[in-house]
This record gives C-alpha cells, sequence and structure tokens, in this order.
C-alpha cells in the first residue's frame, strides 16, 4: 500500500495505520477482528515493504479491492497475492491468439474472449478449448 515504514512499527500500529487509511481514502471500514494477520513482506533495497494482510473473510477482502481505483489515485496500490500458478495460467491466457483480456478476481482467473464472453479458467483447463 506503500506505507512508510516507521522505528517502532507494531501489528497494531500498522492495523491502526491501515484502518485508517482505507477508512478516510476508500470509505472501507476495516475492523480489527477483520484481519487474521498483517506483516510486512521483503522487498528491494531502498524501497518501502509492502503489507500483506490476510483477512478472516472474503466480504471484508472483496470491499476493500473494489475501491482499487480511489486508492490508487491517493497514491495507494493495492493488488491480490496471486500464486505462480495463477499468474503462469494469465500469462498464457494473455499469448492466446482468442483470448484479448485477463484477470484475477476473487480467487479465480477469468478471461475474455475476442467475441467478448467471459469465461473462468482453472490451472488444468486447456486453454486452447476456448471457443471464440
Amino acid at each position: 500500500m506503500n506505507i512508510k515504514e516507521t522505528s517502532d512499527e507494531s501489528e497494531t500500529k500498522l492495523i491502526q495505520t491501515v484502518s485508517n487509511i482505507l477508512k478516510t481514502t476508500a470509505d472501507v471500514d476495516l475492523k480489527h477482528e477483520d484481519i487474521m494477520a498483517i506483516h510486512r513482506i521483503p522487498s528491494k533495497m531502498g524501497t518501502t515493504r509492502p503489507i500483506l494482510i490476510k483477512l478472516k473473510n472474503n466480504n471484508a477482502k472483496s470491499a476493500i479491492m473494489k475501491k482499487r481505483t480511489p486508492m490508487k489515485s491517493k497514491g495507494y496500490k493495492l493488488v491480490d497475492d496471486v500464486t505462480k500458478r495463477n499468474q503462469g495460467l494469465i500469462s498464457r491466457l494473455f499469448l492466446h491468439p482468442d483470448i484479448k483480456n485477463a484477470w484475477f478476481f476473487n480467487g479465480a482467473v477469468f478471461g475474455q474472449t475476442t467475441s467478448e464472453e467471459r469465461i473462468k479458467f482453472d490451472i488444468f483447463d486447456n486453454i486452447n478449448d476456448t471457443s471464440s
């Protein structure tokens, strides 16, 4: 989320900071009890370490992720934690001639065909079976 790290940062302070930012910039009320885990993950030297948040339910996550655009305009970037397999599936979909767009949403990979059909894909699907 591009939140500067402080020397006295704790899990409680991090939850408070993230909750305040979500409330003021995106009007999302993230409660302490909605969070299972929150911590920073490693990054390149000289850059702000990103924050990883694991939420108890998908409703809280969906409410937050729906506000990506207003958050981005205020300088905060929200991204899904996509597995390597799903990242690979999205890459393969972008390379497929019948797929014009691919994205990750709510724990699943979707693709849009050249004929505007939206399809949910699984990592084991044969993407060549896509009809256009």
